[in-house]
């Protein structure tokens, strides 16, 4: 992932502006095509109707609004400033409106500075250098039982039900159910989607998550491979060698050098045999294990080892709301 002058880049974020776009396509469609069929119940406190194409305009104007922020990182200032001019353009077509047509001009020129900044910007930068990233890194493999026996917790399960219920409600309401079934699994489905993508931007694959919980840790010999820092804190590219399977390759990043690693070029590590993944250094590790490690490091040969693949938080939940939505959808159907 790259990091730009707004934020940095997270793939769910990305599909959550694209169904936002959509819904703001769709409301302005139905407002096209419905309006002037549209009853009005008025009383003393002012007026309201229950078709969509009421208030379709400002749902759709704020779905464009939402959507242009959520894509920024991705079509720069000047696709921002589309999205803008897009928002402008649904308020405009409520001319009857004075707040309307002024938040409408607003819009309209905020619209206009942001293409220009971007297209002054894109001119003065030019084409991007290449960057040089130095060889490949070896990526291992994901661990596929510890990812089924992740898909088939009780946390997963728990935190797919919601995912799922937006989803069908989404599919089912495009479909054949009602309008509304669709607009509010749709925006369950898009602040489910922002959610997951706040959660996935400090993921870096092949670096490890911790803490690792005491009620699973074990402890197994790890060498050191290469010491670099990132920011205040180093990052350990450690071989672990876990008591039951194969070794592999994967990065611990600490803000310091416990059990002077530097020095000795091992270290002992907490692990969860049944996600590899989570690894951590402990400040007060057994001294016995901790001295054969060291040992092992000067003695022994380097073993060759993959770099072990980290899952981003969210897959098991991606996965178990993809398979119970396609059920749900079947059986609706």
């Amino acid at each position: 992932m790259t990091t730009r002058a707004y934020g940095r880049r997270s793939w769910p974020w990305a599909a959550a502006a694209v169904l936002l776009f959509w819904q703001t396509w769709f409301l302005f469609h139905v407002y096209a095509t419905e309006n002037s069929r549209v009853r009005w119940d008025c009383d003393s406190e002012g007026c309201g109707t229950n078709d969509l194409a009421g208030p379709a305009i400002p749902f759709g104007v704020l779905s464009a609004l939402v959507a242009t922020v959520l894509a920024a990182p991705y079509l720069g200032l000047g696709g921002a400033g589309v999205g803008a001019l897009l928002a402008a353009f649904g308020l405009l077509v409520r001319r009857e409106d004075d707040h309307a047509l002024l938040a409408a001009y607003g819009l309209a020129a905020l619209g206009v500075a942001l293409v220009m900044a971007g297209a002054v910007r894109a001119v003065r930068r030019g084409p991007a250098p290449e960057e040089d990233d130095g060889p490949p890194r070896p990526r291992g493999r994901p661990r596929i039982p510890a990812l089924l026996r992740r898909l088939v917790a009780p946390a997963t399960l728990v935190a797919a039900v919601p995912g799922t219920l937006a989803a069908t409600g989404l599919v089912h309401g495009a479909l054949d159910g009602p309008r509304w079934i669709m607009m509010l699994g749709l925006n369950g489905t898009a602040a489910l989607l922002v959610a997951l993508g706040s959660a996935r931007l400090n993921h870096r694959p092949g670096v490890a998550r911790g803490p690792v919980p005491a009620e699973v840790a074990a402890h197994a010999p790890a060498r050191l491979n290469a010491l670099t820092t990132r920011g205040t804190a180093f990052v350990f590219d450690l071989t672990v060698r876990p008591e039951r399977g194969a070794p592999y390759r994967i990065a611990v990043e600490h803000p310091l050098d416990l059990q002077d690693v530097r020095v000795h070029r091992a270290a002992l590590v907490r692990h969860d045999p049944r996600r590899p993944w989570l690894v951590d250094l402990p400040q007060d590790p057994p001294a016995a294990e901790l001295a054969r490690a060291r040992a092992a490091a000067r003695t022994e040969d380097p073993l060759p080892a993959p770099h072990l693949w980290s899952p981003p938080p969210g897959v098991p939940v991606l996965l178990l709301t993809g398979v119970l939505t396609t059920v749900l959808v079947t059986l609706l159907a």
